[in-house]
């Protein structure tokens, strides 16, 4: 029997492939199809790391099959199939396109060296490189833990310099590539207009005999294991969950492979590894070229090549906001939404830099999920309002995959200057994105809030379009402080009536407002829902929305990443519409809109429509309240509905076709208009200033 859904895994595939199609896009500048290349990178590594690890135990442990109904075994078939097909195009644009186009540019990569560039290379070998490498023996005897995730090795294939030939036996070895040092080093300027650069590996690799005294280097390749890192803290135990999340950041170490990236170099040391990491052939990639494509990236960052890169911009004033004014005055006279990175995200920090040494502010209050790293302007932000005395209390997300290490480092920080720090909740983690300011004033203590759809990280704001509000509302403000209370203490949440939690309200309200819609339709009406998130993939959601589009509901979605459903499928979703835009921005705002007869619903959330979204994590979703903002909301949904140039559209078959090449790329259209309101405030301000005295 057909399923009704497609499988997860093999969606995410699809996106990272639509990622990849922006690589080999003549259009986008080539700097920016490197970066395009070296994300698909990195998504497959995290994509390895924790889904294909995930899938290999279910197959091993004998699971039932998926909610598409296909086995772990066809889904890890199809996985393998299409990662090798994913692989061999990586390489085959790196070549083509990339590397020629780079040449054309005076930009090339050395493979043969005259004795100048060799004196040079065997310069910095000695002073900067070979007191960092370690060569390790390998032996049957040797465990497959000493081996680092995602760290890249040199393996080299040995024998005795001097001796007799029948002899002569063969030795292995590796040599750990520092993961600290650049990846790219460029030779000497020989004013012939051309810069060239060598791989580090490439380096240790010409001097590898010099490790190895006594020995000669016979084959040689480069090689990148993947392991296992979706490993669980066990949250029943009474362990400390700040020293349970380290032990299992060591944890992470010790997996079992699920990858191996080797290059071509050598057969014999291919063997010997998949051999010995007991790794089968369909988790082997044979590399076309440097392993880690993410090393490349590097030349993204040199100076003088703007023209190979996107256009410069720059994120504008929010428009709600007025030169000058002071963002506590603003948030008090009216709320203010954010668009970002069309407008900046500095507002946002300023608010929490201000209230940092503003006697009158009482106290902070904030999650944190991911940040900045380790000089986060809002974790340190944080530090200096604890210090100056602020009753600063933060729940750290200690559970946030891959950013465990900088979280313990935050959490830790905050407590030594006394900071409340709470460290995330048992069996659920902290995905919303909340602050809160409170603050005396003249007429009372005052509650100031932001809430948003992305994380409080400066970087990532300009480079994932979110949304933001802050408001000093009433409504929205005390049902917040109900909301920090009830997961820092032991309060039962209070019935709410404008903010949804997950995991508790948010998913029935969804459900409420898909039916609402429903019965509109079967009522004779206009149902219509229209919503942007980065994934789709719950049961219930969906089956609801296949009920809603056979009774007639218009429901048309942008979903970024993965999304389950079968859209155009004749009685089931023939009115279920899915795009996917994939541009210079990463779309992770989530908007979610419903018709409701003529008086519509616009919410903004930290949720997706998944199922660890709505049933497993603590997410917050919250209206938009004014007319403006909810205008504007909605025009940025039919601006990205209407999209057709970087827009893919999801087929009943699971594949994505582009929309025929046009010129409305939403994301273009965004910034233009976030510039053209920043002028039309530059404007006024010119008008006030010319008033006569």
């Amino acid at each position: 029997m057909m399923s009704n859904y497609f499988n997860r895994e093999l969606s995410w595939m699809e996106f990272n492939y639509r990622v990849l199609n922006e690589a080999k896009t003549e259009s986008v500048p080539l700097m920016e199809r490197l970066l395009f290349l070296g994300i698909t990178s990195s998504n497959f590594d995290e994509f390895f790391m924790v889904r294909v690890a995930t899938t290999i135990r279910s197959m091993r442990e004998n699971l039932k099959p998926t909610v598409a109904g296909i086995s772990y075994f066809d889904v890890l078939k199809g996985i393998n199939e299409k990662a090798h097909e994913m692989c061999k195009e990586q390489y085959r644009i790196l070549h083509k396109d990339i590397i020629s186009g780079l040449k054309k540019e005076g930009i090339s990569f050395a493979e043969s060296f005259d004795e100048a560039e060799l004196q040079y290379l065997n310069q910095i070998y000695e002073r900067d490189i070979f007191s960092v490498l370690t060569p390790l023996r390998v032996d049957v005897n040797k465990s497959i833990h000493n081996f680092s995730n995602l760290q890249l090795y040199l393996a080299v294939v040995l024998e005795k310099a001097k001796g007799k030939k029948k002899d002569k036996t063969k030795e292995f070895a590796v040599i750990p590539i520092p993961a600290g040092m650049k990846r790219l080093w460029e030779l000497p300027d020989t004013g012939c207009g051309e810069r060239r650069f060598v791989f580090l590996e490439d380096i240790v690799r010409l001097f590898a005999d010099r490790l190895f005294p006594g020995y000669k280097t016979l084959e040689s390749s480069c090689f990148r294991l993947t392991k296992d890192a979706d490993l669980a803290v066990d949250e029943d135990d009474d362990t400390n969950l700040l020293t349970a999340m380290e032990e299992l950041i060591v944890k992470r170490g010790q997996s079992f492979p699920v990858r191996l990236e080797i290059d071509r170099n050598s057969a014999e040391i291919r063997e010997r590894l998949t051999d010995f990491f007991q790794i089968n052939e369909a988790g082997v990639y044979d590399i076309d070229g440097p392993v880690n494509l993410k090393g490349f990236m590097e030349l993204c960052f040199l100076s003088g090549y703007d023209h190979l890169h996107f256009d410069s911009r720059k994120p504008r004033k929010p428009r709600d906001l007025k030169s000058g004014e002071n963002v506590f005055e603003a948030v008090r006279k009216r709320d203010i939404l954010m668009h970002h990175p069309y407008e900046s995200f500095d507002p946002v920090l300023e608010m929490i830099q201000q209230a940092v040494n503003d006697p009158d502010v009482l106290s902070i209050k904030m999650t944190l999920y991911r940040t900045s790293g380790s000089k986060s302007p809002v974790a340190d932000a944080l530090l200096r309002a604890a210090r100056n005395g602020k009753q600063v209390t933060a729940l750290v997300e200690l559970k946030a995959r891959f950013d465990e290490q900088q979280n313990i480092h935050w959490a830790t920080q905050l407590e030594e200057v006394g900071a409340t720090v709470i460290y995330g909740l048992a069996q659920l983690k902290v995905h919303c994105k909340f602050l809160m300011i409170t603050r005396r004033e003249e007429d009372g203590v005052r509650r100031y809030v932001h809430l948003g759809t992305g994380n409080y990280n400066e970087k990532t704001a300009n480079l994932y379009t979110d949304m933001g509000l802050m408001t000093s509302r009433d409504e929205i403000t005390y049902e917040a402080a109900l909301f920090f209370n009830s997961i820092t203490g032991y309060s039962d949440l209070s019935q709410m009536d404008y903010i949804f939690m997950a995991p508790t309200t948010m998913k029935p309200k969804f459900l409420s407002m898909i039916e609402r819609e429903k019965l509109i339709a079967e009522n004779g009406g206009q149902g219509h829902i229209r919503a942007q998130f980065n994934s789709l993939s719950d049961p219930d959601m969906i089956e609801a929305l296949y009920d809603a589009s056979r009774a007639g509901v218009k429901i048309e979605l942008n979903i970024r990443g993965i999304c389950m459903l079968k859209p155009g499928v004749e009685g089931m979703s023939e009115n279920i519409s899915v795009i996917s835009v994939i541009g210079r921005y990463l779309e992770h705002s989530r908007i979610y809109w419903f018709s409701n007869g003529g008086k519509e619903e616009m919410y903004l959330a930290s949720a997706d429509w998944m199922s660890r979204n709505l049933n497993r994590r603590v997410e917050l979703m919250f209206p938009v309240f004014e007319e403006k903002h909810k205008e504007r909301v909605k025009h940025t949904l039919n601006v990205m509905l209407s999209d057709n140039r970087k827009a893919h559209i999801l087929q009943p078959d699971g594949l994505y076709t582009k929309r025929n090449r046009g010129k409305n790329s939403a994301q273009d259209i965004l910034y233009k208009e976030a510039v053209e309101m920043s002028k039309e405030d530059i404007s006024e301000g010119l008008k006030v200033r010319k008033k006569p005295n």
